[in-house]
């Protein structure tokens, strides 16, 4: 057997990694690779060898050295120096330049979408056009197929607009850098030095030289410059612990490295002269101040500033006799002291200004997100300079956000915390312009008004220059674009900075995007109970009113859960005694009056909106208002090219549109929602700008749109009963030929919360005959996938607008399929009413085929009900129609739904024929659904009579028909699944038995059929008792 300490060199070695980088990508100390490599630790920590293994390719070792086979493939790609992309412990080759440029930026932007733009940008300048942006696509694709090697998932994906390399921490040197960087960080700021320099000093070594140094197209690259400046950072923040550890040659060859690329940087110089005397090398550290001196002079034209000039002064006293610890002070925020001082700096004496401290107060009664204050305090420290960007409607809460989490990071900005409000989403404000604001943030820090240049890249230029090496917090808030905050942006990476704004900003480089969601119920509750807390009953101050909680839930929902409209709502209790929350709620449950009920004095919700609105163009406006027209919460791209009249690919530039400005959110690819509150305004807002007949025309075409796509999805589930696409109007929409079931149950999956909803503007339209077209065409879909409370308020609105019609036909078939559904909802008196109305119409327009249908249906119900004869006597005069209309379809049906009758009066033998006559049809007619049911059924009946072995073989036989039949996923096969569970329970199969049960909770799961608790009793119990959803059918 190979001793582990050879195994392990020799893994690492082909791997081409160095200790310090098997450390970063293991999260493990070089100290330990060291000790194990060398033999002095013979038996590692069982963890640390799973951690060393998965990045080195070895099976999990134990602790004595044995190993076994491969693991799984491992990607190394660095860019810390030059470009290195290593798979499996080889070189992956690359000698595309554009490829390497490519890979080199979405590694710069790791687990972040890159745009397509800001790639062609990158690799063609001001040239790029759409020919450089198709060529990308084809390059990508070659990189793909490089660095694949073994793994499962592409390590590029395709993200809307863009790509992203999707990779871990120890997958790429930058991660592994930041990851070392936070850990230092965190044991410095818990005061442990000598961890925190061990994290420093192991970040600091995964650089090779300059990032991507043979990638020259990326070489200016400002996300390039802004990881040189980290790497500056982190090694200036090592000097400081080594100092106080008296240990500076821990930094001392590590900033000769920096500086040797860094040739101007002051403060990395001066570190490195303190780090020499502290060495003892005074004579090398004022060598290094000459060098400086003489290359600020010949580039810049400058002389040494204050950083420097403090290091020679106590380099040159620690030579003379000088004690205690060398200490470097950092600039005042006014100028640069010596005998030319900038612009603002203070007159002599009288010192350096105090640093700005321009936070607003945090908002009293701030409720909730604790979890996402704590992830953008990591963010806006650890991430800096980045832009943390906080974005979401109007009146979501986002500046609160901001201050409460500047207030909680701003200690770990000293030197100062600014904030500037552009007012871009300000109602009667006209938004700051970007050398207005840089002359704010400039007098700020110090500056004369008269020395603020009055070009905006001047001025931006001296803002950098004046942040330089500061750790400054910076806050943004409610910024209009992209335009109006990038010159503020400083280039310090010891400088934090939050933006706020109501788009998403998509172009604003190195963002990290938050992007805001309305409160959570119960968090709504508190900020309403919170903010109406000086609410008091009458004059005399008698107590507030009881809590109620059900009126506080419904005022939280009327106000869509959005924290402006909550605080209204609040405010508006808080300064009438006479009302309880249940007057408040009242007067909110009007949706024509809701909007004008939150205001208060001058803070409105309408208003909030308005400023969004108004930014619209023409075509923008016209999909906003649109989409308000029928009551649905969420919409496919489809239904809003319909209501706005435009096709389904300027329908979604124009949602997308929106969507940056939050005034529509995504909630899926092609799918997006609007919240309650917005909606209401957009309905106000075409009440008063869309002609009547305009708005019931697109209402009309939206509908069509559905029905179109039920009559395909109707035709796709159930062939045969094409008959219900040709009840009601014509189909004027374009049918979206779904090719499967999966793909039918897909859109009903989407769509199916909705279409009550839809059905309800229909009906309103007073457009009956549509409404009953919807309800016949959907029945099949929505019932095939379980969504029978869905289907039954469908039904129920298709059976009263055919009452309205008074056309027999459409009672018929709306009044049985609302029996049919209320059946399997277990209301059977209700739905024996229906099916009868419904045999009786079918009786009156001498429909035979439809009269079978209604006789097999009440069979069914009368089955359930224990009333077998009559159930029996149904389904024989229901089986004798259906042969003699030649129908052999439905005649398997009935057939099926007669052998259960008998399966539940015990009739086992009786039953077997039955479902036997049943499956010889469908196989007959090549029906694999039903030879599926009929299959599932002959196997429960086998598992009752106690034939487990003969029950086991029939339930795997309705699998693979469900497989066959292209039917996974659906109630059938769950319920296939659970018995298939029961037989290998009784044949003492547990673990298989347990699997099972897992394949049908999982599939009742995704249909909704049972919640997670039920989900989770029954992978947990040995013994948890058939789901209620699978009883009904058996």
């Amino acid at each position: 057997m190979e001793n582990l300490s050879d195994v392990l060199r020799l893994r690492r070695e082909q791997a081409g990694l160095t200790q310090q980088e098997l450390a970063a990508q293991a999260g493990v100390s070089v100290a330990v690779i060291r000790d194990v490599e060398q033999g002095r630790t013979r038996r590692p920590r069982t963890e640390t060898i799973r951690r060393l293994s998965d990045v080195l390719q070895l099976s999990a070792p134990s602790p004595d050295g044995s190993r076994g086979g491969q693991g799984p493939s491992t990607v190394w790609l660095r860019i810390l120096g030059p470009l290195e992309v290593r798979a499996s412990g080889s070189v992956v080759p690359l000698s595309s330049e554009r490829q390497r440029g490519i890979l080199g930026l979405l590694a710069l932007s790791a687990n972040h979408v890159v745009l397509m733009e800001s790639i062609a940008e990158a690799l063609w300048g001001e040239a790029a056009g759409d020919g450089h942006i198709r060529a990308v696509h084809g390059h990508v694709s070659r990189l793909r197929r490089a660095l694949r090697h073994g793994r499962r998932e592409e390590l590029i994906s395709c993200r809307q607009h863009g790509y992203q390399l999707s990779v871990a921490d120890g997958e790429v040197d930058t991660l592994a850098f930041r990851s070392l960087l936070r850990q230092a960080r965190d044991h410095r700021d818990r005061a442990e030095p000598d961890a925190a320099a061990e994290s420093y000093g192991r970040a600091i070594d995964l650089w090779r030289d300059s990032p991507l140094l043979d990638v020259p197209a990326l070489r200016d690259h400002p996300k390039v410059c802004a990881l040189s400046a980290e790497r500056v950072t982190a090694a200036i923040e090592l000097a400081e612990v080594a100092e106080s550890l008296g240990r500076h040659d821990l930094v001392l060859s590590r900033l000769r490295a920096i500086t040797q690329v860094e040739r101007l940087h002051e403060q990395a110089h001066a570190r490195l002269m303190i780090a020499l005397a502290g060495c003892g090398q005074q004579a090398a550290a004022l060598e290094v101040f000459g060098d400086i001196s003489r290359r600020l002079a010949d580039d810049l034209g400058i002389s040494p500033g204050p950083e420097l000039v403090s290091a020679q002064l106590q380099v040159l006293r620690q030579g003379t006799g000088g004690h205690g610890p060398l200490e470097i002070r950092a600039p005042g925020i006014g100028g640069r002291p010596g005998s030319e001082q900038g612009p603002g700096a203070p007159p002599p004496g009288t010192g350096a200004p105090s640093a700005p401290r321009e936070l607003p107060p945090m908002v009293p009664g701030f409720v909730g997100r604790t979890e996402l204050i704590d992830a953008l305090v990591r963010d806006v420290v650890d991430r800096s300079p980045r832009p943390v960007l906080i974005s979401g409607c109007g009146g979501i809460g986002k500046s609160a956000l901001a201050v409460q989490v500047a207030w909680k990071a701003a200690d770990r900005f000293p030197d100062g915390q600014f904030y500037l409000n552009l007012h871009g989403s300000t109602p009667d404000l006209e938004p700051l312009e970007p050398l207005h604001s840089l002359g704010r943030l400039l007098r700020s820090l110090g500056v004369d008004r008269a020395a603020i240049p009055q070009d905006v890249d001047e001025a931006a230029a001296q803002f950098r220059s004046r942040t330089a090496g500061r750790r400054m917090l910076f806050v943004f808030d409610n910024v209009l674009d992209v335009k109006q905050v990038r010159a503020l942006l400083p280039a310090s990476p010891a400088c934090g900075v939050i933006v706020t704004s109501r788009r998403t900003l998509a172009s604003l480089e190195g963002r990290i995007p938050y992007e805001l969601e309305v409160l959570s119920e119960e968090d709504a509750r508190t900020l309403l109970t919170s903010h109406a807390a000086g609410h008091a009953r009458s004059p005399g101050g008698a107590a507030a009113p009881r809590p109620d909680a059900e009126a506080q839930s419904a005022v939280a929902r009327q106000c869509a859960y959005l924290p402006l409209a909550l605080s209204i709502a609040a405010a508006r209790l808080s300064v009438r005694p006479a009302w309880t929350w249940r007057t408040l709620a009242d007067r909110l449950a009007e949706e024509g009056r809701r909007l004008t009920e939150l205001e208060v004095e001058d803070r409105a919700v309408r208003a909030g909106f308005m400023v969004s609105y108004r930014d619209l163009d023409r075509a923008q406006a016209r999909m906003f208002r649109s989409m308000s027209l029928l009551d649905v919460t969420e919409f496919g791209v489809d239904t809003a090219a319909a209501l706005a009249g435009v096709s389904p690919s300027i329908a979604e530039d124009l949602l997308d549109q929106l969507t940056e400005a939050h005034l529509v959110q995504t909630v899926a690819p092609g799918r997006y929602s609007v919240h309650d509150l917005t909606r209401l305004f957009a309905r106000e807002l075409s009440a008063a700008h869309d002609p009547p007949e305009e708005r019931r025309r697109a209402v009309g075409r939206a509908l069509h749109t559905y029905l179109a796509a039920a009559r395909d999805a109707s035709s796709q589930v159930i062939p045969v009963a094409v008959w219900r696409t040709t009840l009601g109007p014509a189909t004027t929409g374009a049918r979206p030929g779904f090719r499967d079931r999966h793909e039918v149950y897909a859109w009903v999956d989407a769509e199916a919360a909705q279409l009550p909803a839809a059905m309800g503007s229909a009906a309103a339209l007073g457009a009956d005959d549509l409404v009953t077209a919807l309800s016949a065409a959907l029945f099949f879909p929505l019932y095939e996938r379980g969504r029978w409370r869905e289907l039954c308020e469908i039904s129920e609105v298709g059976a009263a607008a055919a009452d309205r019609l008074g056309d027999p036909r459409h009672r018929a078939v709306t009044h049985g399929d609302l029996g049919y559904v209320l059946a399997d909802l277990g209301r059977l008196d209700e739905a024996l009413v229906h099916l009868k109305v419904s045999l009786e119409q079918h009786r009156l327009t001498g429909n035979r085929r439809g009269e079978a249908a209604q006789l097999d249906r009440l069979g069914v119900v009368y089955s359930r009900l224990g009333r077998f004869a009559e159930a029996i006597g149904n389904f024989r005069l229901s089986v004798d129609l259906e042969n003699g209309q030649g129908n052999r379809y439905g005649e398997a049906i009935t057939l099926t739904n007669l052998g259960l009758t008998y399966l539940r009066s015990g009739d086992l033998e009786a039953a077997v024929t039955a479902f036997g006559d049943a499956l010889s049809i469908t196989r007959e007619i090549e029906d694999l659904v039903g030879s599926a049911v009929a299959l599932g059924y002959i196997a429960e009946t086998h598992r009752r009579m106690g034939h487990f072995e003969e029950s086991e073989r029939y339930f795997l036989m309705a699998l693979d028909a469900d497989r066959a039949a292209d039917d996974l996923g659906s109630c059938t096969e769950a319920g296939h699944w659970w018995g298939l569970g029961l037989s290998r329970h009784a044949l003492g199969a547990e673990s298989r038995a347990r699997e099972c049960r897992r394949n049908a909770a999982t599939i009742l799961h995704g249909l909704r059929l049972i919640g997670p608790d039920e989900r989770t009793r029954i992978e947990s119990s040995p013994d948890p008792g058939t789901p209620e959803v699978i009883l009904r059918n058996l």
